[in-house]
């Protein structure tokens, strides 16, 4: 017996309009009669599965909007065609559906086709126009007109092989014929008149053909990523010929929308746009007036408590990403909260140029917690990071004795401190360097996790070692036990800072107050950011001992909004709650049950997972996927995580996860793994 033929995906580009207004009242196809009533919620619910299935494949889906009184809107794919970014509104031929037509040209206008043209004819979109490879088949005899076949092999520059449908039950081409990749079709010959049939017995000898009792449940109103074929769930017979031809049917039940005469692909149109703008398209098509310095995943919060976030539309995702560690507490810790909204009714902000009296006090206890002397609170991380790398200079100047202007910090590879020009000038990570120099000099990298390397990277002009405990962007890189240990008497027999970048790692995230516990290592100063804030508010900081922090004179730096009484408020909180040693111990316990259950995965789809406590990296085996494809399928299963360098993906979940959620979220890794 010859094994099935391998099927290659594809990631597309979808766009989807949700049926708000979905309802039948009036009749233009054989499916549809206004006397059979239709469940809307049911057909919303149905709706949002057939989304889900493909952002769970790594799709991308941009959404439209609905407009009332325009039921039938919910079958996109009657809307238009994009072929290289070439978009062909659509011309609607029933007056019902007319006002559509004016919707989705303007919509298309915005989605990064190249350009938007109108046709003369009657054409409705991908219902009659279907690509195959580098040829588009035409469907006519009761919606598109055979004259605008013309037109649009004269826009989109491809040939046009026309179609004559002859039975109306389907109306559309898309009803009556699937493509399944660039080569290969199914369809259900009796749909066409005999010429037709010919033409495509010629041309597609080795179609998957379907039988009448497959076709009339629209079974062929599929879509095909080259592999995944998602369609109906009321065609066994066609499903199980495309599991035998190699394909990976998913099912989905739309009955509540086939009864306006739709399915699948109705519900579909590809957006075939240019291959280097389609992120930064999609991500206009949601905040079009956002910079594009993310890649967000398709979700958009507009609630959060505790370890959940609600999205627009109502839906609830455990967060798994934890704001890379900013919502350790959870989202609105009702204690932060309570301290950020009592400061607000007192003041907020005075700026540096004199005191207020939260500010104090905040750094006593943060200065205990770290047990050093002495805090400069700042905003972001990025600005901590800075701020200590102008610390160390003035530290090297004034008290190790190099000579000006030829201080050096040492720095380690795959490191990440954020994205500022110094940053960068730092990091390996081209991504965040191309374009963007000349850089700040001053700087030698080392391999993480070899001392040896950094011992011999030092010489007189060291004056610091900046260094993640963990290192979070790279995949939550844990060094060699006997790494950090090594750093410190490096650092202390050479007279050299040890800094140690604490903004993802520190505050409870590993177990313990910071990372550097784990090897019982002091550094000489921390960079705190994230969590310090409570998930509330930018708040961070710089602490070390006076002879060190009290190399700064006024005037040699500044920040109009750091240690504002807000920020102090809501940072003293949580020094506060750390102080009791809790939510560390929480964080311990629940990161052994959370790194446990990963483990069953290595060698069943995982190659690696790496931590401390509640943080968690883990490495995909490439077959199965890139780790946004996966966090694509984790979004769609109701979890949120976040990818990084390929592969790998980021977990660190709120430190209030409980027991059970922690395995709610396995399992739910366990359905996108497999699928």
């Amino acid at each position: 017996m010859t094994a099935p033929t391998e099927r290659t995906p594809r990631t597309r580009t979808y766009a989807m309009t949700p049926p708000s207004h979905y309802t039948v009242t009036y009749s233009i196809n054989p499916w549809m009669d206004p006397s059979v009533p239709v469940d809307a919620e049911l057909a919303m619910a149905q709706w949002e599965s057939l989304r889900d299935i493909y952002r769970s494949l790594g799709h991308s889906v941009a959404l439209v909007d609905a407009q009332p009184g325009l039921p039938d809107m919910v079958y996109a794919a009657n809307g238009g065609l994009v072929v290289d970014g070439k978009a062909v509104a659509a011309r609607f031929l029933h007056p019902e559906r007319a006002p559509e037509g004016e919707h989705y040209t303007a919509w298309l206008h915005t989605c990064g086709a190249d350009a938007v043209h109108e046709t003369v004819g009657v054409q409705e979109g991908e219902g009659d126009f279907l690509l195959v490879g580098r040829r588009i088949l035409a469907g006519t005899g009761f919606r598109t007109h055979p004259d605008t076949h013309a037109e649009v092999a004269s826009i989109t520059g491809l040939p046009v092989v026309g179609l004559e449908l002859i039975d109306p039950r389907f109306y559309h081409l898309d009803t009556a014929l699937g493509v399944l990749d660039d080569d290969t079709i199914a369809y259900f010959p009796d749909a066409f008149s005999p010429a037709s049939r010919a033409v495509l017995a010629d041309l597609y000898p080795d179609a998957i053909i379907a039988t009448e009792s497959d076709a009339v449940v629209l079974g062929l109103n599929l879509v095909s990523d080259g592999r995944h074929v998602v369609m109906t769930d009321a065609a066994p017979g066609l499903e199980s010929r495309l599991r035998d031809a190699g394909y990976l049917p998913i099912t989905v039940d739309l009955s509540e929308l086939l009864k306006g005469g739709g399915g699948v692909k109705c519900c579909t149109l590809e957006l075939r746009l240019p291959a280097t703008s389609d992120e930064n398209t999609m991500h206009t098509l949601v905040e079009p007036h956002v910079a594009h310095n993310y890649s967000p995943l398709p979700v958009t919060a507009a609630t959060a408590e505790g370890a959940w976030i609600t999205d627009v539309d109502g839906r609830r995702y455990l967060d798994a990403l934890g704001g890379y560690s900013a919502v350790n507490f959870g989202h609105r810790n009702p204690e932060i909260v309570a301290a950020a909204k009592a400061q607000l009714d007192r003041v907020t902000l005075t700026s540096r140029a004199f005191g207020s009296d939260a500010l104090e006090p905040f750094c006593a206890a943060l200065a205990e917690l770290c047990g050093k002397e002495m805090v400069l609170p700042m905003n972001t991380g990025a600005e901590a990071v800075e701020s200590a790398l102008k610390v160390a200079r003035k530290w090297g100047y004034d008290v190790k004795g190099v000579a000006p202007g030829h201080a050096t910090v040492i720095v380690a590879g795959g490191n990440f401190h954020g994205r500022t020009i110094s940053i960068v000038s730092f990091s390996d990570d081209e991504d965040a360097r191309g374009g963007f120099g000349p850089f700040t000099p001053g700087f030698t990298r080392v391999p993480f996790g070899d001392a040896a390397a950094l011992a011999d990277a030092i010489d007189d002009t060291t004056v610091a070692v900046l260094i993640e405990p963990i290192q979070g962007e790279a995949g939550i890189i844990v060094p060699p036990d006997d790494y950090l240990p090594e750093v410190r008497r490096l650092c202390t027999e050479n007279n050299v800072l040890m800094i140690a970048d604490e903004i993802q790692s520190g505050l409870g995230r590993t177990g313990t107050t910071f990372a550097c516990e784990h090897w019982g290592v002091v550094p000489d100063v921390y960079t705190l950011g994230k969590a310090l804030g409570g998930g509330v508010l930018p708040v961070s900081a710089v602490v070390a001992d006076r002879d060190v922090l009290g190399v700064f004179h006024p005037g040699q730096h500044g920040s109009t909004f750091g240690g504002n009484p807000l920020a102090a408020a809501v940072g003293h909180t949580v020094v506060r709650m750390l102080a009791e040693g809790t939510w560390q111990a929480r964080a311990a316990e629940l990161g052994e049950h959370l790194h446990a259950r990963l483990r069953e995965f290595v060698g069943h789809g995982v190659i690696a997972v790496r931590g401390k406590g509640l943080w968690a990296g883990i490495d995909i085996d490439p077959e199965l996927g890139t780790g946004k494809e996966l966090c694509l399928r984790l979004a769609a299963r109701g979890v949120l995580a976040k990818d990084t360098h390929g592969s790998t993906i980021r977990l660190a979940p709120p430190i209030v996860v409980t027991h059970d959620e922690i395995d709610w979220l396995v399992e739910r890794f366990a359905e996108a793994l497999s699928s």
